[in-house]
């Protein structure tokens, strides 16, 4: 019998957990799991229910059953996860549902995802048992303004709407079936919109911002749960990242709190750095002071806001106010930036990193330079071998500066990570391809862009083809082909010419 990879094991501190129940090898695949519940986002515009994929008025057609609208592939009317809302509306409203507004997000969708997590009550016992195990968080969701949307367009909506006999549905049962939601729903980026799904195993990984594990789905809605560049030994606890890498310690502790209610003190919230990249640091504002402002945050703190910027050189605590409106002048500049005109990217950078007024590794920087990477050579009219010399050799540039602060943020981020490595591949290829009268230079620049290629491939080879990642992965394995194929050709030559 094949020893499982992953054990669920509880412990008095962090509650329930996953950990390795074997060695784990450097990005080993550790799990992958069937969603117990999948559905819409609370807030979409018109979906269909099947495959959750948008419709529009004029491609819609209504389930014969239920009346919800649907796409015209015959199967979602019958899929499993569409049973739910469609029997409550035969069974208990009775009426067949009319929509008429496809363009802006509607309210009949909030409750679906919910309604299909209480359809499991009566109708699969098993997946309402695991899905009542998991955390809710409704003693600190109480009070808060999104409790009360869920109470009042939820929990009281849902029982006039389909109705639920009180006794039978309790308001308290509901609001509580909405925290499972919110805490555990893992958005899924396979269709537009992105949808929800709950895992069993997957809703018990721990929350670090440095995670020792990556998180992708399969084509088919499966998460899939791999290691990163370092293996994991026996018994130690997975961890996946629940908010964006790419924040500063501010907006994590804040989205961290909001959505999951904990403060979160894992090594990169603990550490003022960030791990010695100054991600969020801010210019001191002391004269002559040659410092950064750095978001400290207490150990016992239990307020994701009670956040003191102090300087690392002159330990002088800024007014976080100051700091605030730093970031936002910043922001704003940022959000009104053209991101698809490489000239507007690079005025933004060249701008406000000489001002100084953020760290050169700064959040919003990294963004900014992990975009233009990107939009170098991949514009519609702008292929890689118009670029100058110049743009060349400032995407490669890009592209080491970002991976600098990503090996040691989210060496587990696998998307920009792979992406990173399969636009350096694509530079040394071109630099191949303007080196063709030196030999030598040909040879070296694509070894080196196969070994990135290979590295590419390694990282997003999980990928499902849904997403540009998954595209990437497919391009990387035809890349890999026609690679071997020019350094046989090159190596023949060499081998051929005379000594």
């Amino acid at each position: 019998m094949v020893k499982q990879l992953i054990k669920v094991a509880e412990d008095p501190t962090v509650g329930r957990y996953v950990a390795a129940n074997v060695d784990l090898a450097a990005w080993q695949v550790a799990l992958v799991e069937r969603p117990l519940i999948r559905g819409p986002s609370q807030v979409t515009r018109p979906v269909c229910l099947g495959c959750l994929k948008s419709i529009t008025a004029d491609s819609a057609v209504r389930c014969e059953r239920c009346g919800w609208p649907m796409c015209p592939d015959s199967n979602c009317s019958d899929d499993e996860w569409h049973k739910a809302e469609c029997d409550w509306t035969v069974t208990r409203r009775k009426q067949k549902i009319e929509i008429k507004d496809f363009t802006n997000p509607h309210p009949s969708y909030q409750s679906i995802t919910v309604i299909r997590c209480l359809y499991q009550k009566h109708n699969n016992p098993e997946v309402w048992a695991k899905l009542t195990k998991l955390e809710s968080h409704c003693a600190s969701r109480r009070g808060g303004s999104k409790y009360e949307t869920d109470r009042i367009w939820i929990a009281d909506h849902l029982r006039r709407f389909f109705k639920l006999d009180p006794t039978e549905w309790p308001a308290d049962e509901i609001l509580r079936v909405c925290g499972i939601v919110q805490v555990n729903g893992h958005e899924v980026p396979l269709t537009d919109p992105p949808y929800v799904a709950i895992y069993d195993a997957g809703s018990m990984l721990e929350h670090s911002c440095v995670p020792n594990c990556s998180k992708s789905f399969t084509r088919d809605g499966h998460l899939l749960i791999r290691t990163a560049a370092a293996a994991v030994e026996s018994g130690g606890h997975l961890s996946i990242s629940y908010t964006d890498v790419l924040w500063g310690t501010a907006q994590r502790l804040a989205h961290l709190a909001d959505t999951k209610f904990f403060v979160c003190k894992c090594p990169r919230c603990s550490d003022p750095t960030e791990l010695g990249t100054y991600f969020s640091g801010v210019k001191c504002a002391t004269e002559d002071c040659m410092g950064y402002s750095l978001p400290n945050v207490h150990p016992s703190t239990d307020d994701p806001f009670d956040v003191e910027w102090t300087c690392n050189f002159c330990s002088t605590v800024a007014d976080p106010n100051q700091i605030e409106l730093s970031l936002a002048h910043v922001g704003r500049d940022m959000a009104a930036m053209n991101r698809r005109d490489p000239k507007h990217c690079q005025m933004f950078l060249d701008h406000y990193v000489s001002a100084g007024d953020l760290h050169p590794n700064h959040y919003y920087f990294t963004e900014v330079r992990l975009n233009l990477a990107q939009l170098y050579g991949q514009l519609e009219g702008q292929p890689l071998d118009t670029l100058s010399s110049e743009q060349l050799s400032h995407k490669r540039e890009l592209c080491l500066k970002v991976l600098k602060v990503a090996d040691a943020l989210f060496p587990a981020e696998c998307r920009i990570r792979g992406a990173l490595m399969f636009e350096l591949h694509a530079v040394m290829a071109e630099d191949a391809r303007r080196s063709q009268h030196d030999t030598n230079a040909v040879m070296e620049a694509l070894l080196r862009s196969k070994s990135y290629l290979e590295q590419a491939e390694n990282l997003l080879k999980y990928e499902p083809k849904e997403l540009p990642e998954g595209q990437m992965a497919a391009q990387c394995k035809q890349n890999a082909i026609d690679l071997d194929l020019l350094l046989k050709k090159l190596h023949e030559s060499i081998g051929s010419a005379p000594m």
